[in-house]
C-alpha cells in the first residue's frame, strides 16, 4: 500500500502538472470506485492538491473536492496528451497489461482541458470522492493522527501516544488514528533506524528521541528517492516510472541478506498477519 512518501510523491507530481488545468470529463470503469455526483467537478478549475495522512485532496473551484485514496494497488498515472483516448507509453505500467492506458487495471479517467489522468487499481480496493467543503468533515479525515513530519510531531507527543499502549511499537507507528502516514514498509525501517524491536510493547520503549528522529530521517529519505516500489511494483510515480527508496531500505524485504550495520542476517517474522522485518543483535 501507498504510505506517507509515495502520496507525498504524488502529491508534488500531480501539484506540478494538474494545478491550474480544468475537469472536461470523468470517464468511470468501476462505479464502485468513484463515489459522489461528477457532474459537481466538470468544467471546475484546480487550485490546489494537499495530503492528508495516506489521502490526496484535489481542491477545485467553489469548495469542491476529490478525495484519492490509492489502497493496496492504487495509482495515478499522467499524461499530457489531450483529445485522445488511448495514451502510449514508453515503457509497461505495472499491473495495467502494457504500456497503453487505459489498460486492464484503470477504473477511472479524468480529462483536463490539456492533459489525462488514469486512477489504476488491480484490486479495486481504492477509490476516489467527490465532496464539497460541508461534507468533507464527513470522511473522518479529523480521527487521523498527528502528521509525523510536522513541528506538532515531537518526543512529547510520541512519548505520550507511547505511553497509552501495550501493543507492539510497530503497530502502534502503524496506527493512523495515532499517527497519519506510516505503514508496513517505513515502520519496519524506522524500527531499525532507532534501534527498537518492533515486538517491544510500545509503553516499555525508552529510545523516544531516538524514534522520534528516525521517523522524520526515514520518511524524508522515502520521498527523497520517490518512494518504494516493492516487489509487487504496484506503486509507481504518475510519469509511470518506479520510486527508488527499496534500494536504500534498511530491512524492508531484506530477510535472509546482512544488516547493513552488524552484518547479521536479517529475519523476517508476522506480527499481526504483517511481514516484519528486523535484524536480531541491532535492534533490542
Amino acid at each position: 500500500m501507498p504510505e506517507l512518501p509515495e502520496v507525498e510523491t504524488t502529491k508534488r507530481f500531480l501539484s506540478r502538472k494538474i494545478v491550474g488545468k480544468t475537469i472536461k470529463k470523468i470517464e468511470v470503469l468501476s462505479t464502485k470506485q468513484l463515489i459522489g455526483d461528477t457532474k459537481l467537478v466538470i468544467n471546475r478549475k484546480i487550485l490546489g492538491i494537499d495530503r492528508r495522512a495516506k489521502i490526496l485532496i484535489v481542491c477545485l473551484e467553489n469548495k469542491i473536492f476529490l478525495l484519492i485514496h490509492l489502497k493496496l494497488t492504487g495509482q495515478l498515472v499522467y499524461s499530457g496528451s489531450s483529445g485522445e483516448r488511448e495514451v502510449v507509453f514508453g515503457h509497461p505500467i505495472p499491473l495495467a497489461g502494457g504500456n497503453v492506458l487505459p489498460g486492464r487495471s484503470t477504473r477511472i479517467v479524468i480529462y483536463f482541458n490539456q492533459g489525462i489522468l488514469f486512477f489504476n487499481d488491480l484490486r479495486k480496493f481504492g477509490w476516489i470522492k467527490i465532496a464539497q467543503n460541508s461534507k468533507v468533515k464527513d470522511q473522518n479525515l479529523e480521527k487521523l493522527g498527528t502528521e509525523p513530519l510536522s513541528k506538532d510531531f515531537t518526543p512529547k507527543l510520541l512519548a505520550k501516544i507511547l505511553s497509552r499502549s501495550r501493543r507492539p511499537i510497530k503497530l502502534v507507528l502503524m496506527d493512523q488514528e495515532k499517527i497519519a502516514g506510516i505503514g508496513n514498509i517505513y515502520a519496519n525501517d524506522t524500527l531499525w533506524e532507532a534501534g527498537i524491536n518492533p515486538r517491544k510493547p510500545a509503553n516499555q520503549v525508552k529510545r523516544v528521541k531516538e524514534l522520534c528522529l528516525a521517523i522524520k530521517k526515514v520518511l524524508k529519505e522515502g520521498i527523497k528517492y520517490g518512494g518504494s516500489s516493492t516487489d509487487d511494483e504496484a506503486y509507481i510515480k504518475p510519469d509511470g516510472t518506479p520510486g527508488q527508496y527499496q534500494y536504500q531500505a534498511r530491512v524492508y524485504q531484506r530477510d535472509g541478506q546482512p544488516c547493513r550495520q552488524c552484518g547479521t542476517l536479517i529475519q523476517r517474522t508476522k506480527i499481526s498477519n504483517r511481514g516484519t522485518f528486523f535484524c536480531p543483535k541491532c535492534q533490542k
